[in-house]
């Protein structure tokens, strides 16, 4: 009887949270809706015979990307756009350090901040973050 009961509230729940996402995520407008054509973002191919590096409109790779979680809108990870140059799917947001150059991908070190350069280990939030603080501390 006891079981019973935790599974009726471990499904209650669930279904709760199910409900919850879908209502919060299709009111209102927001993604690619809100961008402008011209604002252009790095992007690599993280197909090992590619590695392809370029710019696209932000609003297109924005786009593409509602549209792949549509198709998959529980998926944990996020989906891979088509590389232009190979054609496969393995195109994914990528930063271009301002310190040495070196092109990575977003969020690719580890509980850091998402544009942390694993090489120069130089951030630009971080970077921003310190000026701020500074600032303010000038200020009192």
């Amino acid at each position: 009887m006891k079981n019973t009961v935790y599974a009726v509230v471990i499904v209650v729940c669930l279904v709760l949270a199910l409900v919850i996402f879908l209502v919060t995520r299709s009111g209102g407008s927001g993604g690619a809706d809100q961008l402008k054509r011209g604002e252009m973002m790095w992007v690599k191919c993280n197909n090992p015979d590619c590695k392809a590096e370029y710019q696209i409109d932000k609003k297109d790779y924005t786009t593409g990307l509602e549209e792949k979680v549509k198709v998959n809108p529980l998926s944990s990870q996020t989906p891979a756009l088509v590389c232009q140059k190979c054609g496969k799917e393995s195109l994914f947001w990528a930063v271009k350090c301002e310190s040495c150059g070196k092109m990575f991908f977003y969020g690719v070190v580890p509980s850091d901040f998402s544009d942390r350069c694993p090489d120069c280990k130089y951030s630009k939030t971080e970077a921003e973050r310190k000026a701020r603080a500074a600032g303010a501390a000038t200020q009192q």
